[in-house]
């Protein structure tokens, strides 16, 4: 948290002495536009028009239960929730990280999360500091085969931000796995002890006991996974008269659906042939994204991350690169798949202290630049 915060504050103070120079006000740097506008409509009107229905429950009623306690105003417990779930990722990320490195090596993954593009995001009233926190932690325990905690996280992860979806393909595969690995591996024992003489005292260890008992664990995790995200759907659904209300308001009103890489492809393309002609540092920076996330992805694959944190990173960048969308927004959406940083933060855990911690230093403060000031600037994070 220590490292996570200095970063962060190091960036606020770069960005702050840039509205200084540029004559502007100082408090731009926590302006509620945007996304943290509907977040915190919901938060104080609840749903009252079709576009809010896009942006999930778990969030607004977080920033609503903290103002009603605390009676702070909705835009400052807004902040106040962002920041308390982005620390609480940040050391989710840490323990990620150690449990597939080292204590070295999580400490940096956690800096290089603090300081990526929209990095501003993990400070206003956006919900994608929470749903990074409870991914973290979800992959932490599926690393860990707690199975109920993985499911119950993921549930709320689904009450949070649809790439969700990714955080419960992963789950399901794993209690799939496991249970298909117990099933042939009980298989196999059964056979070998058919001959056994009905004479022998068959008792039964504690740990046997406990694997029994422990059966039933990856059946719960994987079927309380998906119950949040189903839910919310569900209840847009119902809300718009159809099952797929949810998906036909998207497209419709916030013109988001899966083409399958089209406008990635017409994003990047439209930078060689002269299309896009005059881009915004904004849109470069977007686009420098989608070209590193599939170098990150084969990165990774060659560091042999778990396969857990692999197919999670896979699917964040399908859902990503995928979809008819903003192509500015790609920074801020890619911004869960946090195991995407563990190949560099791996190489950089190679370099000397004093020289890494100048290093880091200078890319927060850069990070006021690209990571805050940009989006605030030229294009919605």
């Amino acid at each position: 948290m220590g490292v996570y915060t200095g970063l962060h504050i190091v960036a606020a103070l770069a960005v702050l002495w840039i509205l200084h120079a540029r004559g502007e006000p100082l408090d731009k740097f926590l302006h509620q536009g945007w996304d943290s506008g509907f977040y915190l409509g919901i938060a104080r009107d609840g749903y009252k028009h079709s576009p809010d229905y896009a942006f999930f429950p778990l969030f607004p009623m977080l920033v609503r239960g903290l103002q009603a306690v605390t009676g702070l105003s909705f835009n400052y417990a807004g902040v106040l929730v962002s920041v308390a779930a982005g620390s609480t990722a940040a050391v989710g990320i840490r323990y990620v990280g150690e449990r597939v490195a080292n204590a070295r090596t999580a400490l940096i993954l956690v800096a290089l999360w603090a300081v990526v593009p929209s990095a501003v995001i993990q400070v206003w009233a956006y919900a994608d500091g929470l749903f990074t926190a409870l991914a973290a932690w979800a992959l932490y325990a599926l690393l860990r085969r707690a199975w109920l905690t993985a499911g119950i996280l993921t549930f709320f992860a689904g009450l949070t931000r649809p790439t969700a979806s990714a955080l419960i393909i992963v789950v399901c595969l794993a209690a799939l796995f496991t249970i298909l690995r117990r099933g042939g591996r009980e298989s196999g024992e059964d056979g070998e002890n058919s001959d056994a003489s009905d004479g022998c005292d068959a008792r039964e260890s504690g740990e046997a006991r406990a694997n029994r008992e422990a059966r039933w664990r990856p059946w719960a995790g994987a079927a309380i996974a998906p119950l949040g995200m189903l839910a919310w759907i569900l209840a847009v659904g119902h809300h718009f008269g159809r099952l797929t209300g949810y998906f036909k308001m998207q497209h419709d009103v916030w013109s988001n659906w899966f083409d399958g890489g089209r406008t990635t492809y017409d994003n990047l393309t439209s930078l060689v042939d002269g299309r896009g002609d005059n881009p915004p540092v904004v849109f470069l920076l977007s686009c420098a994204t989608m070209v590193a996330i599939p170098f990150l992805l084969v990165l990774a694959y060659r560091q042999r991350l778990p396969w857990p944190l692999l197919v999670y990173s896979a699917a964040v960048a399908v859902l990503i690169l995928g979809s008819h969308r903003q192509g500015f927004v790609v920074p801020r959406e890619v911004m869960p798949a946090f195991p995407l940083l563990l190949p560099l933060a791996q190489t950089l855990s190679r370099s000397r202290n004093r020289g890494l911690i100048v290093a880091m230093v200078a890319i927060a403060a850069m990070s006021g630049w690209y990571g805050w000031f940009m989006p605030l600037t030229y294009g919605a994070p």
